[in-house]
């Protein structure tokens, strides 16, 4: 057996008890069943989630994860069909935009360089190593997948399952992070708990400027704002202290809906907050594979290139919004 093969099963069986929230497990296995027989038989599906888990994180047999994995690899080709299937509403004509949902990181925002988070929490602490020495450990960081980013490849099975999980769970995303400062290997131990609020300080985000200038066009003209983000943490103190919420009414987080992106509920959730219904609303983001989930919903979407930069990045968010005419200034 392979840890690969131990840490796929331990996140088929996290997809399956978190991916959409429970509602969607629920939808999975006994849908429309509201009656009491139904909800019991959905506590013993979390129970026995919970259970195969505790299996995979103690030392399976190969017999084990191929059971585990047979069983949720169903359930995550279902989600996976039903985050992907055509849209239930598609519009028939110009559909008035009311609502623009916006990803965070890559959309709104950017986080901070390496460099620029190792020094700031270092300078944070009182400490002032060489500059040759500060760059050598900032390759280290980024070997190790920090400040954010992607995700390591040398994670154990259980590490590698917390990563998938540290959006929908404060806790793993702390305790993933916290490993990954371990695995670096930074020779400042007293200076793990600055790193780690400094990735979620509005010190280590840097917000596009053009997309400011696209929200204040959007709020003006009466569209309402809301930040979809799969995050493990509470973005709001950031969108504050970087004055966003003058114009962003709300900010939907998976970790606090118990849903990520591309599942359903997390759209859902922003769309019945916003009191709009999803074919008047617009979702903007740099993922296509999470950023889409809403477009089964009748949620229409635009993908952000990497190239441009600046406000031709965004015109085609305006342009759907607002109309051609609108987004040239005219």
């Amino acid at each position: 057996m392979t840890v690969a093969s131990q840490a796929e099963a331990m996140i088929l069986v996290d997809r399956a008890r978190s991916d959409a929230g429970h509602a969607l497990l629920h939808s999975l296995f006994h849908a429309n069943e509201a009656d009491a027989a139904g909800r019991q038989r959905l506590d013993a599906e979390r129970e026995a989630a919970a259970a195969d888990m505790a299996v995979l994180e103690r030392s399976p047999t190969e017999a084990d994860v191929a059971r585990v994995a047979a069983r949720y690899a169903y359930v995550h080709a279902q989600a996976a069909r039903e985050v992907t299937t055509e849209p239930i509403s598609a519009p028939a004509g110009p559909v008035p935009t009311q609502a623009v949902l916006l990803d965070w990181a890559g959309t709104v925002a950017h986080l901070e360089s390496t460099e620029e988070w190792l020094s700031g929490a270092l300078e944070e602490a009182g400490i002032s190593p060489p500059v040759h020495e500060r760059r050598a450990w900032v390759r280290r960081a980024e070997a190790a997948g920090l400040p954010g980013g992607r995700r390591p490849a040398d994670l154990s099975a259980h590490d590698l399952a917390a990563w998938w999980r540290r959006d929908l769970d404060p806790k793993a995303h702390q305790g993933v992070y916290y490993r990954l400062l371990d695995e670096a290997g930074l020779p400042w131990p007293d200076v793990a708990g600055a790193l780690y609020r400094r990735s979620m300080s509005a010190d280590g985000w840097q917000i596009d400027p053009a997309a400011r200038r696209a929200m204040v066009r959007l709020h003006g003209a009466g569209v309402r704002l809301t930040v979809v983000s799969n995050i493990g943490w509470d973005l709001r103190p950031v969108l504050h202290r970087h004055d966003l919420l003058r114009w962003i009414s709300d900010c939907v987080m998976s970790y606090d809906v118990a849903a990520r992106k591309p599942g359903r509920v997390i759209f859902t959730t922003a769309c019945e907050r916003l009191g709009v219904e999803p074919r008047h609303a617009l979702m903007v983001g740099d993922n296509p594979e999470a950023d889409r989930g809403g477009e089964a919903l009748g949620i229409r979407t635009v993908i952000l290139p990497s190239t441009p930069s600046g406000d031709d990045r965004w015109q085609p968010v305006l342009a759907t919004a607002l109309g051609p005419n609108a987004a040239a200034g005219r």
